[in-house]
């Protein structure tokens, strides 16, 4: 599992929703006319299917669900002439496992993450503290704003 590559691949809305759509594809795409993927390949939805969901065309869907493949997010399987594809849970699992441990703020470490910061914090500079000279805050305040633009007119 590659965090970058699966965070990329979900970047863009549609393929966003493909991965969405494909949790439920039944739901959401209706039953597919080949018999074979309800044998050999259940819960798969044909290309054909996803770019009339999507309302674009063949061609850029099988750009979003090669990205998807690549990030290991879906598994695709060619039947006859068409290609269909569905959800690969346990790469979905795992990236989720892996988002909730490093990058979400579980309820239980909320406590701990407070401890750590103290609400009435002086250790910031004060403009006194700043390095800047005093004569170049006033330039650099007096260049700034709608009321400088508006006093050149």
């Amino acid at each position: 599992m590659d965090p970058q590559r699966i965070l990329k691949a979900l970047s863009n809305p549609h393929r966003l929703d493909i991965i969405l759509w494909l949790k439920h594809p039944e739901q959401e795409f209706g039953v597919q006319v080949h018999s074979k993927t309800l044998i050999d390949f259940p819960n798969s939805v044909s290309v054909k299917s996803i770019q009339k969901r999507c309302g674009v065309s063949q061609s850029s869907v099988s750009t979003f669900m090669t990205m998807l493949e690549r990030a290991d997010l879906v598994e695709s399987q060619k039947i006859d002439q068409y290609t269909y594809y569905r959800r690969n849970e346990k790469v979905i699992r795992e990236f989720g496992e892996w988002y909730n441990k490093e990058v979400s703020i579980q309820a239980d470490n909320i406590d701990k993450l407070l401890k750590t910061v103290t609400l009435d914090d002086t250790s910031y500079p004060s403009i006194e503290d700043c390095s800047i000279p005093e004569e170049e805050q006033a330039v650099s305040i007096a260049t700034k704003g709608l009321d400088h633009e508006n006093d050149n007119t």
